[in-house]
């Protein structure tokens, strides 16, 4: 049985994915439509899935490479900056200059929940010849980490490279978009949130028959492995022929937004280590759930020793599996 103790060995994870600009704005209640109000505080800061899960990644102790694209502009510095302070390798992101760095639009209110707007920018020119031109940064890592904030087509090729490698793969599914039968195909693992599921199969996971019934149709589009986050819940981990809900941790939530970005993150250095599907879901909850009682997306997630920290206040011998 693996067990956790802290990182000799980093390893590498490659991610394919967004870069964006957040801003956040704190609010008692979601605005109704045509509706001003007054926001409680408000930030800017980094973020976009693709960033917030290659931070993750080396908040856990691993050597991130990211492939990705910005803008010309003050929002494209503040992101790179943020990305390399954070350790992670830059030379596989490109500057383009016919667009501006892609913005993502927070709300969030008192009982944490959140609600966020896209705006692609730059991401939009990733392009499938910019993955291959970094090809070898895929085929060297021991995860590769993807989402849809970037166009279907440098996702696929992204795929088709790991898997030709056999590098093992996360999809997280967001936004959830129809006809990614193929994705779903060349990934290892899926992870997608409620509402991503029900974006999918038409099933919104409220209870064992749902997360269940939920998965078999997954399975049938094409996907194998399955991880559906459920916010507070936890995890519904269905995988190598298990299927398990795994409880998140009692905590004060301050804001949630990007806690299923740090899961992914977390989840790709734990698999990389060693540690089975459930072993390294529970791990990643435990990130996560440390990540809510933080502000921000990027900013909040936490260091391996942090979890494992977290996970022996909460005697948690179980992660052992």
């Amino acid at each position: 049985m693996t067990k956790l103790n802290s990182l000799n060995i980093p390893k590498k994870i490659a991610v394919v994915g967004s870069i964006n600009c957040d801003q956040i704005a704190y609010l008692e209640q979601f605005p109704k439509p045509n509706q001003t109000i007054k926001a409680k505080n408000s930030a800017l800061s980094v973020g976009g899935k693709g960033l917030n899960q290659a931070v993750s990644a080396a908040q856990a102790g691993a050597l991130v490479s990211m492939i990705g694209s910005i803008g010309n502009d003050l929002f494209g510095e503040m992101a790179l900056k943020h990305i390399k302070a954070s350790g992670i390798d830059i030379s596989s992101i490109k500057i383009t200059p016919e667009l501006g760095t892609g913005t993502a639009t927070i709300f969030v209110t008192k009982n944490s929940e959140n609600m966020i707007a896209v705006a692609t920018g730059a991401n939009a020119c990733l392009s499938p010849e910019d993955v291959k031109a970094h090809k070898a940064i895929i085929e060297n890592a021991d995860a590769l980490i993807v989402q849809l904030e970037t166009p279907l087509e440098t996702v696929r090729e992204a795929l088709e490279i790991a898997a030709n490698a056999g590098v093992t793969t996360i999809l997280n599914p967001a936004p959830a978009v129809k006809g990614i039968e193929e994705l779903l195909k060349l990934s290892t693992i899926l992870t997608p949130n409620e509402t991503e599921v029900e974006a999918l199969v038409s099933i919104y996971p409220k209870d064992q028959k749902t997360y269940a019934d939920a998965v078999a149709k997954l399975r049938k589009m094409g996907a194998g492995n399955v991880i559906i986050t459920l916010g507070g819940k936890g995890v519904y981990c269905a995988c190598n022929g298990e299927e398990i809900l795994i409880p998140a941790y009692p905590v004060k939530a301050i804001d949630p937004t990007g806690a299923g970005d740090v899961f992914n993150g977390v989840l790709a250095v734990a698999l990389s280590t060693g540690f089975s599907y459930i072993e390294s879901s529970r791990i990643a909850v435990a990130a996560a759930t440390l990540s809510v009682t933080r502000a921000g997306a990027a900013e909040s997630a936490p260091s391996w020793k942090e979890i494992e920290s977290f996970l022996k206040e909460n005697n948690q011998e179980a992660y052992k599996c």
